[in-house]
């Protein structure tokens, strides 16, 4: 198994594990967790759905760039370099939030650690086939989250 397969593993078995964590361990849903986990799932969602529409044909859990994929600056990739990765982290934050289960939130928490170790081996992947790669990293210097990380 190449090293992209195993963040791709990584990140599968991890969002197994919160959505088992919360159907089997999962806390009382209170209306202000409800609040704050509809908030945090749209953003996750939409994020998650601007990369996707941006990214079309190229989609890809795998981290290595798709052949023929161009470098994205603009849109949701003016923002952040990853935001497929800050929406699933936003949306599997809102079903820990929503439960309020601790064991589901130290797996998200897990989770946010596979895409940074992911994101960063990717970054490589895009250096080496993309030339204006790091260009674009000095001008957008978030990886997930706008104006935060």
């Amino acid at each position: 198994m190449n090293t992209g397969s195993k963040w791709v593993l990584g990140q599968f078995l991890l969002l197994l594990a919160i959505g088992l964590s919360v159907a089997f361990f999962g806390g009382d849903p209170i209306a202000a967790s409800t609040i704050a986990a509809v908030v945090l799932f749209l953003i996750g969602q939409g994020m998650a759905l601007a990369a996707a529409l941006k990214m079309r044909q190229y989609i890809s859990a795998h981290p290595a760039p798709a052949p023929g994929a161009s470098l994205l600056r603009d849109g949701i990739y003016g923002v952040v370099r990853h935001p497929m990765y800050g929406g699933v982290f936003f949306m599997a934050l809102a079903v820990s939030v929503f439960d309020r289960n601790p064991i589901a939130v130290l797996l998200t928490v897990v989770l946010a650690a596979l895409f940074f170790g992911k994101s960063s081996y990717e970054e490589t992947l895009l250096e080496k086939t993309f030339l204006g790669y790091a260009d674009y990293r000095k001008q957008v210097t978030r990886r997930f989250i706008p104006w935060v990380l």
